[in-house]
Formats: C-alpha cells, sequence, structure tokens
C-alpha cells in the first residue's frame, strides 16, 4: 500500500478525504461590507416606501379636489367668517410701495414666490383653481424639490383649498409645511405657515387658535397688510364667541 495515500480511520470508524478542504471563512472585511450592504439597501427601500405612499396620497386626493371646486363652483364665498383678504386697488398700491412687480392672488398669496410655482400661480390668477391643483400636487410627487419649494407648494395648495371652501384639506397642507419648516429650523418660513394655519382657523371659525397662530407669524416680513387685519378679525369674533368666555383658552397652547 502507498504510505502517501494511506488514511487511518478515526475513533468512530470514520476516514478522512486528504484532499477535501475547508472552505474559507468569510474575513471581517467582507461581513462589514454585507452589513453595509443591507443596511443602505434598507434606506432605499424605505425611500421608496414613502414616496409611494405621498403619491397615492397625492393621487386619491384629486377626486377630493375635484368634488369641492364643483360644489363650490356656483357657490357665493361666506361673508360672514371670511378672513379680509387683499382687494384689486389695495394690491397695485403695495405693490408700488414695495417696487416690486408682485399680486395678490386669491386675496391671500402673493406672487410670484417660488419659480417653479409660476406654472400652477399663473393657472390660479386665470380662474383655473382645479388646473393649478393638479400642478402642485405633480409638484408635491417630485423628489428633487429644496426644502424652500417644499413649504411654498404646500402652503399654496393650502391657499387654493381655502379659497374654494375646503379649510379643513387647507389646514392640513399648512400643518405640513410647518412641519417641514421647523424640521428645517427656518424661522421665517414657520411664521409663514402660521399665517396660512391661521386663515384656516378663521375660515373654519376657531378664532381662538387663529389668534394665536397670528401672534406666532407676527414678525413675518412683506404680509403685515394681509396678518395684521386678519389678527384683528380674530379677536374681534373671539370676543364674540364663546371663546372669550374662558380667557384661559384663548392661548391655551394645548388647544393648537
Amino acid at each position: 500500500m502507498d504510505q502517501a495515500t494511506e488514511t487511518l480511520p478515526d475513533q468512530h470508524g470514520r476516514t478522512a478525504n486528504p484532499s477535501a478542504r475547508s472552505a474559507p471563512s468569510p474575513s471581517y472585511g467582507d461581513l462589514v461590507g454585507t452589513i453595509q450592504y443591507l443596511l443602505e439597501e434598507r434606506t432605499r427601500l424605505e425611500q421608496r416606501l414613502f414616496f409611494a405612499e405621498r403619491t397615492v396620497k397625492e393621487l386619491s386626493q384629486q377626486a377630493q379636489y375635484a368634488n369641492t371646486l364643483a360644489r363650490n363652483a356656483q357657490q357665493p364665498a361666506a361673508t360672514a367668517t371670511t378672513a379680509p383678504c387683499m382687494d384689486k386697488k389695495d394690491q397695485r398700491a403695495k405693490a408700488l410701495a414695495r417696487g416690486k412687480p408682485s399680486t395678490w392672488i386669491g386675496g391671500s398669496w402673493l406672487a410670484p414666490s417660488e419659480p417653479i410655482l409660476a406654472p400652477a400661480e399663473k393657472l390660479w390668477q386665470a380662474g383655473n383653481a382645479q388646473g393649478a391643483l393638479v400642478a402642485t400636487s405633480a409638484l408635491l410627487l417630485q423628489h428633487n424639490l429644496t426644502m424652500s419649494e417644499d413649504v411654498h407648494t404646500h402652503l399654496f395648495t393650502s391657499a387654493i383649498l381655502r379659497a374654494v371652501g375646503d379649510p379643513a384639506q387647507a389646514s392640513k397642507y399648512a400643518e405640513d409645511a410647518l412641519v417641514i419648516a421647523k424640521e428645517a429650523d427656518s424661522y421665517m418660513l414657520a411664521s409663514k405657515c402660521e399665517l396660512y394655519r391661521g386663515l384656516c382657523f378663521v375660515q373654519q371659525q376657531r378664532y381662538a387658535q387663529a389668534q394665536w397662530c397670528f401672534v406666532l407669524a407676527s414678525y413675518l416680513e412683506g404680509y403685515q397688510d394681509l396678518l395684521e387685519p386678519n389678527r384683528e378679525f380674530a379677536e374681534k369674533m373671539c370676543l364674540q364667541t364663546s371663546d372669550a368666555k374662558d380667557p384661559g383658552r384663548r392661548l391655551d397652547l394645548r388647544s393648537i
């Protein structure tokens, strides 16, 4: 027998195969690389899920927009609880005073705001509110908006919805805009969000909450002509409602 190829059984009677080699164990670097890849893949999947959920939300609201516009197309806006807005004469005078070519759309939106919103602003200014909503919905589906563009698109959508008589949906968009602005630590944009939240609350006859929002927006530059009349209106209406019976409720942060 060839001694070079002779194998002896082990204590259990099994004979080892000298030609078999054990598989090399993965190195530490390989394991770290694999874990890092899995973490990155999880992040990508989470982002896709987020955008998918956002897409579904935006698309599902299109039917609600259409119904709201159809329902309010032939109905005059309420005057008893409608916040003051900028009329055309005031618009021209304030624009000349600022020395800037700006326009108040719908009585509460100062255009131009962000260049990306220019087509939608033109649609609304021409009376096509539904077209403007469709345009803003398409913008919100984009993944490359800057923080300022994202906030202004939400606020513009809120302004349109409030103008066509859907303050509940308008308030949700203003709330979303406020969250984005706060996460970015943008004080001025957060103040602007508070202004549009307040306008929604006025239309919902929630005057105490509107009053507090206007207080938080009091240092917003360029909007004092819209802010001050609405703040005074909210204070006046607050005194005429049950909100004024308990002074502690008027600035109760828990109710905001």
